[in-house]
């Protein structure tokens, strides 16, 4: 679903970065659909180091 959001969002960048009547609108819409789908890849991708929170409490 994301790969598909980025690759919307990229196409509607370039298509109007490319033409000679620029249109705005589109040109956000794709920066948003291309940001929105890059977020959601990344929300996706672990972590590769395991964070233990039990090393930072001390011993009472």
């Amino acid at each position: 679903m994301s790969i598909i959001i980025i690759a919307l969002g990229a196409i509607a960048l370039i298509s109007e970065i490319s033409s000679a009547n620029k249109n705005y609108y589109i040109q956000s819409a794709g920066l948003v659909l291309l940001m929105l789908g890059l977020f959601l890849v990344n929300a996706t991708i672990k972590s590769k180091t395991d964070h233990s929170t039990d090393q930072y409490f001390e011993e009472e």
